[in-house]
């Protein structure tokens, strides 16, 4: 036990230093009105009283909710669907056209918001440019500035960064299923659909949830994106969490309301993390 503990030790003293010391921080840096100069004035919980009433935080709050919701269904759902078109592809093609699909996943968020900036762009954009070229110049928009596509336009640049991991995750869970089950199930006069989401789907959820924790728990803290592509906007339209909190923090020097932020932030992230626990619950299969 003791040659145990003494292993467990560093990784025991790198948690409490890096991760429960900085939140206890945190959490008391919330109960402050401190301006990162001079003494902290202890104001008590008047930093989350004052959450309810800020308007730009329910909105970057609904922001943040909504992009890690749908980043995170559809690059599952991509992903995993990825991952079955790939068990169909020869070895030498599969490993291409994985590594392909999964090449975003290595950008930068900052990169992948520059990228898809000169594609949305309204006058020089690639995609105005295409439909422009096959007569469809009606559909052009200001698709960064056009408060009604600005957010889709976030959710498809986060989706295309994130869903090439979900693939992998996916397949690797499909290549450990024995192949005599699916031509089992073949012989039975069974389709490949069926296949696919009453076998290959359900044996596949642990792979499943990690896919999710990973996309949801990205998208939750988006940021070098959203500021790359939008910085906020139109009008706040596409103001995150993160965003508030680095704009409370560094450019107000409100220390303390950027800190009750933050605590708010990690509480949400729990929440989510308990909710996907819960639905992923269940069976588990042995083959």
């Amino acid at each position: 036990m003791l040659v145990g503990l003494c292993f467990l030790a560093p990784a025991i003293a790198a948690y409490f230093l890096f991760m429960a010391y900085p939140l206890y921080r945190t959490f008391a840096l919330s109960l402050t009105n401190w301006s990162g100069f001079g003494p902290m004035r202890n104001i008590g919980l008047a930093n989350f009283k004052t959450l309810m009433s800020d308007a730009t935080f329910m909105r970057s709050l609904r922001n943040t909710l909504y992009f890690a919701f749908f980043s995170s269904v559809f690059s599952v759902v991509i992903g995993l669907l990825m991952a079955w078109l790939n068990l169909y592809l020869r070895r030498m093609e599969g490993q291409v056209f994985r590594t392909i699909l999964f090449s975003p996943s290595i950008i930068a968020p900052t990169i992948t918001g520059l990228l898809f900036m000169f594609i949305f762009t309204e006058e020089i954009g690639l995609l105005n440019n295409v439909l422009r070229l096959v007569g469809l110049s009606n559909l052009t928009t200001a698709w960064l500035t056009n408060m009604s596509t600005v957010k889709q336009v976030v959710v498809i640049a986060t989706i295309w960064r994130q869903f090439g991991l979900c693939m992998v995750l996916c397949y690797a869970g499909l290549q450990g299923i024995p192949g005599a089950m699916i031509e089992s199930s073949r012989l039975d006069g069974a389709s490949d659909f069926t296949i696919f989401s009453r076998i290959l789907v359900p044996l596949i959820k642990p792979q499943i949830e990690l896919a999710t924790m990973f996309t949801m728990l990205g998208g939750l803290r988006i940021y070098d994106s959203v500021v790359a592509l939008t910085a906020g906007g139109p009008a706040r339209q596409t103001v995150v969490l993160p965003m508030w909190i680095v704009e409370n923090a560094f450019t107000y020097s409100k220390y303390g309301y950027a800190s009750a932020l933050c605590v708010i932030f990690v509480f949400i992230i729990l929440i989510f993390i308990i909710l996907l626990r819960l639905i992923f619950r269940g069976e588990t299969h042995e083959y």
